[in-house]
């Protein structure tokens, strides 16, 4: 009887091997004949689930952007922070590069960002990422000022965004070694400070 593919892991095992390559190499290195060499695969695999190379690449970056949602639910589950703000932090922690995860995820989102620059599909999907993360603090923010947790009277989508703003521009420094976990945490505090009574 004939094996049975699973298309779904086949897709994600492809991803994950672009993950490595990117979070190595960069994002050049992330070709579909090399992608096929990291994964394991004969190059008319790879081909058969991604026709392009941008199409593998924004597979890969959606992948990424779902597994670390699931990796927030856990971590929450998991943890079970006893306020709001031990929450925020946790959360917003989890965007920055503190473990090889963290650093994998902000490689492959700066090749991302470099092409989003110069690509359309790439823009509307960092885009989207952008969007969908402010509209998460926003939620979250509104009902921090609603349980009395926030400052009163906080503009809540403005402190939305300054927060992912926050985390984007310690995002670099951090990864580059220019701050430490401890500095790059000392910023967030302070930024969550200004937020939270």
């Amino acid at each position: 009887m004939p094996r049975l593919v699973d298309h779904a892991e086949r897709r994600a095992t492809i991803a994950q091997a672009v993950v490595r390559l990117v979070a190595t190499k960069g994002v050049e290195a992330a070709s579909l004949r090399s992608v096929a060499a990291e994964a394991g695969m004969a190059m008319g695999t790879v081909q058969h689930y991604f026709k392009t190379r941008d199409e593998m690449l924004l597979f890969a970056l959606r992948q990424g952007n779902e597994l670390l949602t699931v990796r927030v639910r856990e971590l929450l589950d998991q943890r079970k922070p006893a306020t709001l703000r031990e929450q925020f932090r946790l959360v917003l922690s989890l965007l920055l590069p503190f473990d090889d995860d963290g650093r994998a995820g902000a490689r492959l989102w700066a090749g991302m960002i470099s092409r989003a620059c110069v690509d359309d599909p790439t823009r509307g999907l960092a885009t989207e990422a952008y969007t969908n993360l402010t509209a998460f603090v926003d939620r979250q923010l509104a009902q921090a000022v609603q349980a009395h947790h926030a400052r009163e009277g906080l503009d809540v989508p403005q402190a939305a965004r300054h927060l992912v703003s926050v985390i984007e521009g310690l995002r670099w420094p951090l990864l580059f070694g220019a701050y430490t976990d401890q500095e790059a945490l000392a910023v967030l505090d302070a930024h969550l400070d200004l937020i939270f009574t």
